[in-house]
């Protein structure tokens, strides 16, 4: 609005300031009528066909992670630790526990971070150069150790677990000195993790086999209670445990050389960023097609009933363990559900974003990954459609790596099924869905 402002011959200089202020004020007073709008707006509404521009949802820093690092150092562990030298290269275990616990120690997500030894009594405090000492290895006295169950035990039952990330790393046989403690393995497990339950904490376990030198101690006793491996592999398991959203945090942002075999339970994410994306994008693949739809109200209005409408979304994917922000996992499991209506996932439209195109396209920068969705009927004036990403059941290779019996080694663990169903029983029957999104839809008709 154009605004004119007529002043009149010179004044005495008095009465040019006092009319200078109310010459300012009405300036003012015409610029807040020009500008102003109400708090909010239900009935504005962009012309048919037109993308409004959707806003961008702004990021929530986490909280920084506690977490304590347990590991095993029984006799039956020794062998995945044996003292190398320039002509003896590291055991797989070696490797990829030492990398874990130096990020542990170094990462920035991490507000404290504490290390224990588990051998024959309560789990031990000690330094991280004594913990990586033992990991090199260059501690020599390893002790009896203690049976699974009393381990997982203690290290839940400490004050203040249940707000921490507990990392366990065994190799989590269980040889128990009452024969009869084998039939009842996932009772065993699932009292031993009680906090799990109560306190609905998550648990993600992790599979890797290793070259083992030494003694090493089955389950099953007969015909032989102990071998002697040169370079064999066996398996070794690491457990994460805690708040779910700190669980998939240390495993998205420490835990990130973590091995092929995962399994998640009672694992959640915060509600990750998400929105639909109309407007300021230079690749025509992203861009809305078919019938009507534009930004309003903080969701969409469009018109299915003559051309299905398909349009991209943005998910902020980060917090996800790295083998769930796979593709092909993605579109797997990724649920899209629209009641009175019908939408789906477009066949390979799942994608990560590649770091040109945040960078290229700002209105993608708040995201990790695109989605390309279709709604084909909306038979209702207003529904809303979501985004869910339901728990997965536990994996194959869980049974394909249990055994009962482990006399002669090989790359499986005794009872590994039984003891996993311990922890998938301590949660509900249908697991909880890691994050679920909405977006509320309007029928143009």
């Amino acid at each position: 609005m154009p605004i004119f402002v007529s002043v009149g011959p010179p004044a005495p200089r008095l009465f040019r300031c006092f009319r200078a202020a109310g010459v300012l004020l009405g300036l003012l007073s015409l610029l807040t009528a020009c500008t102003s709008e109400p708090a909010e707006s239900t009935t504005s509404k962009p012309a048919k066909g037109t993308n409004a521009a959707t806003e961008t949802p702004g990021t929530t820093e986490a909280a920084p992670l506690h977490v304590s690092v347990f590991l095993e150092y029984s006799g039956g562990m020794k062998g995945f630790v044996p003292r190398g030298g320039a002509d003896k290269p590291a055991t797989e275990f070696q490797k990829r526990i030492g990398a874990l616990i130096t990020e542990t120690q170094v990462s920035g997500a991490l507000a404290e971070r504490k290390y224990y030894l588990c051998e024959n009594a309560a789990p031990r405090p000690v330094k991280f150069e004594q913990l990586r000492d033992v990991v090199q290895g260059e501690v020599s006295h390893a002790a009896l150790g203690t049976e699974l169950p009393q381990m997982l035990e203690g290290i839940l039952n400490r004050p203040k677990a249940g707000e921490e990330v507990s990392v366990v790393i065994s190799d989590f046989i269980y040889g128990p000195a009452r024969k009869s403690d084998f039939s009842q393995l996932p009772n065993l497990i699932r009292t031993a993790i009680a906090p799990v339950s109560r306190q609905q904490l998550a648990v993600a376990v992790f599979g890797e086999t290793s070259r083992f030198y030494g003694s090493y101690f089955p389950a099953v006793k007969t015909p032989v209670q102990k071998r002697t491996l040169t370079g064999e592999k066996v398996p070794y398991y690491v457990w994460v445990i805690g708040p779910p959203a700190q669980v998939a945090r240390y495993a998205a942002e420490v835990f990130r050389n973590a091995p092929a075999q995962q399994a998640f339970f009672g694992l959640k994410t915060s509600t990750p960023a998400f929105a639909p994306l109309l407007t300021k994008l230079t690749d025509p693949k992203l861009k809305p097609s078919g019938g009507t739809v534009y930004a309003e109200n903080n969701g969409l209005t469009l018109n299915p009933s003559d051309d299905p409408v398909d349009f991209s979304v943005g998910l902020n994917l980060k917090e996800l363990p790295a083998a769930w922000q796979n593709s092909a996992f993605l579109a797997q499991h990724l649920q899209v559900r629209l009641p009175n209506g019908r939408a789906s996932l477009l066949p390979s439209s799942v994608r990560p974003l590649t770091d040109e195109e945040q960078s290229g396209q700002p209105v993608l920068a708040p995201y990790t990954h695109v989605v390309r969705l279709r709604v084909s009927k909306l038979a209702v004036p207003t529904a809303t459609l979501t985004v869910s990403l339901p728990a997965p059941e536990t994996p194959d290779w869980v049974s394909a790596w249990s055994t009962t019996n482990d006399n002669t080694p090989a790359p499986r663990t005794f009872g590994l099924d039984q003891i996993l169903a311990g922890v998938r029983q301590s949660y509900p029957t249908t697991l909880p869905a890691v994050f679920t999104v909405q977006l509320p839809l309007k029928n143009d008709k």
